[in-house]
């Protein structure tokens, strides 16, 4: 006859196996949740670099009350550069989530005794944990591709801080419009890469595939106007 201990022993440990077993798929539910809000928020960016630039033209094709445009602009600057920090901040943790994930997984079909469950298993851990390392590596390149851009629009706000006049903001025309051409393959970059992070999100999640959102106007389509050569200034207003 067997004592309660034997009985309650595998019982436990069956029970304990069971539950981690079902836990790691809630991870990489979570880790495809963290993909599709990173997503999300890198086509927020995209908008944010059209504004930034709406307001960069703006004060460069129709000066006016300079301080109030230039105002602006600092502030646009500020929010894209916040949120730059705020999507990598989503990647980072999404990365960790991804490899504790893939690490459990691994764990988990070594328990397979199946040979054929097993293969299969491991063959869609390895062509799902491919699909992760290449979105984190295009997002470290669109990182390298957007950092020069940042700093040129920083460094457009610096000038202007000291010389926030028109003959200042003429000056940095040639710096404005290198920027506008910069923003097209970004912004493609951007929009590209979130569409990849959207859909392992999707391939990720745990439950039923949910319809399409209906179509919105792209970041693309709503870039905004280059900047163009302001209209001659008075000679004496020029001097300035």
């Amino acid at each position: 006859m067997k004592t309660l201990i034997q009985i309650v022993i595998p019982v436990f440990a069956a029970t304990l196996l069971a539950g981690c077993t079902s836990a790691n798929y809630q991870k990489g539910s979570a880790t495809g949740a963290g993909l599709q809000d990173s997503a999300d928020r890198m086509h927020q960016g995209a908008v944010k670099i059209d504004t930034t630039l709406t307001n960069l033209n703006d004060m460069v094709n129709n000066p006016g009350d300079l301080a109030a445009q230039f105002k602006k602009y600092t502030a646009s600057v500020a929010d894209l550069e916040s949120s730059a920090k705020n999507v990598e901040g989503k990647v980072a943790s999404m990365r960790g989530k991804g490899n504790e994930y893939f690490n459990a997984w691994d764990a988990q079909t070594a328990q397979i005794k199946n040979e054929d469950i097993k293969q299969r298993s491991a063959a869609r851990k390895a062509e799902m944990q491919h699909k992760f390392t290449d979105i984190r590596m295009n997002y470290t390149k669109a990182t390298e591709q957007f950092k020069p851009f940042l700093a040129d629009l920083k460094d457009i706000q610096t000038a202007l801080a000291t010389d926030l006049t028109v003959g200042g903001v003429n000056s940095i025309k040639g710096a404005a419009d290198k920027a506008n051409k910069d923003a097209v393959p970004l912004k493609a970059t951007i929009e590209d890469l979130a569409g990849q992070f959207k859909d392992l999100g999707v391939a990720m999640q745990t439950g039923t595939p949910q319809a399409p959102p209906p179509a919105t106007q792209s970041a693309a389509q709503s870039a905004p106007p280059p900047a163009t050569q302001p209209p001659p200034q008075p000679a004496a207003e020029a001097k300035q």
